[in-house]
């Protein structure tokens, strides 16, 4: 599990002119809050943030020091200006290392495909992310998937992840992660004989057509 540690400082001012003040001095107001505490206002600099959450992904566990204290956190919600995609705001909850937090997990396809890709097929990932409660302390940036026993008689379901300890996935265990499937190519490939021409099946298909007019 990733652990960040960001600079953040208190603020008071609150409202739309304070806060634009602060996005176009790079920075970027947030609220700290949870475990029964008083929500606390702050605001972050936009690059290290953004930094911080490219190296580790959206449920790094960010500690953030407010006026020389530490606070475990992660991040709870942002909020994007819906024409620039940049963040306006972002709630960070408090968090203890083994509370167990309920959130999605990217999936991750590693490795080569060789056997798929013998049979003529390609690989196609059906799920993006994966629902679960886990420990906050060993959630992974993102949930690895070696696709190299992929076939089209072995897709990878959900039972076939190898997930931290602690952690449970909260969908169907029978779920597709990823599939096997032919391309288009092959389909028609194996409709040609190796001369190039239609097989027997296909042409007494044709016959069978005539036929029927």
């Amino acid at each position: 599990m990733e652990q960040l540690k960001l600079v953040a400082e208190a603020r008071l001012a609150t409202g739309s002119g304070p806060s634009r003040r602060l996005r176009a001095d790079n920075k970027i107001p947030a609220v700290m809050y949870g475990h029964g505490s008083d929500p606390v206002l702050i605001t972050l600099d936009r690059l290290r943030f953004r930094a911080a959450l490219n190296a580790a992904g959206p449920n790094a566990i960010i500690t953030l020091e407010v006026g020389g204290k530490n606070h475990l956190t992660i991040v709870k919600d942002m909020q994007r200006d819906s024409i620039a995609n940049r963040v306006t705001h972002v709630d960070f909850m408090l968090v203890s290392l083994d509370e167990r937090l309920v959130v999605d997990v990217p999936v991750r396809l590693v490795g080569e495909a060789a056997l798929a890709g013998r049979e003529g097929a390609v690989v196609q990932q059906q799920l993006m992310s994966l629902h679960v409660e886990s420990p906050a302390g060993v959630i992974p940036p993102a949930i690895d998937v070696d696709v190299e026993s992929l076939s089209l008689e072995n897709s990878i379901r959900v039972s076939d992840l190898a997930l931290p300890e602690g952690m449970v996935s909260l969908l169907d265990s029978d779920t597709l992660v990823v599939i096997a499937q032919r391309s288009r190519a092959a389909v028609a490939a194996e409709q040609l004989d190796s001369d190039g021409e239609p097989t027997e099946a296909d042409e007494d298909d044709d016959v069978a057509d005539d036929d029927e007019d």
